[in-house]
């Protein structure tokens, strides 16, 4: 004999009020009047009580110490283009590459000015990974999101 439990889960919320806006930089969602709220943390680690919460998105991954500059790429979730700037006149010997999430080279350009645009509209929705580097080192990497 078989017996098969399906429980399903999800977050709801009673709230007097709250909403979700959003733009072309991003969005925001929140609640009011909810009757618990309290962040505790210890170390690097935290925990939060509430019905609203949020989606954490890690933009950068890495970056060499004491470089001198700062590189960022904007905006991020993308459809179609990745800005690259980088707060440096020079940029010869820069170069971007684009990775799949499973690490496998989509794309290598040279960086010619300090403002980049890469293209993503070619690209399917998902994960991918940009490093910056110069030479044979590495300066910064991001994780990009296709939308």
């Amino acid at each position: 004999m078989f017996i098969f439990c399906t429980v399903i889960q999800a977050q709801q919320v009673i709230a007097t009020a709250g909403s979700t806006l959003s733009n072309s930089n991003g969005s925001m969602s929140f609640t009011i009047g909810e009757g618990v709220t309290k962040t505790f943390s210890r170390g690097d680690k935290a925990i939060t009580q509430g019905f609203q919460q949020p989606n954490l998105l890690v933009s950068m991954i890495n970056e060499a110490k004491d470089i001198g500059f700062t590189i960022s790429a904007f905006p991020n979730p993308t459809s179609d283009i990745i800005k690259l700037s980088i707060d440096r006149e020079e940029v010869e010997g820069l170069e971007y590459m684009i990775f799949d999430f499973n690490g496998k080279l989509l794309k290598k350009k040279n960086i010619e000015t300090s403002e980049t645009e890469v293209p993503f509209l070619e690209l399917q929705n998902g994960i991918y990974i940009i490093k910056i580097v110069d030479g044979e080192r590495e300066l910064k990497i991001f994780k990009i999101i296709k939308q």
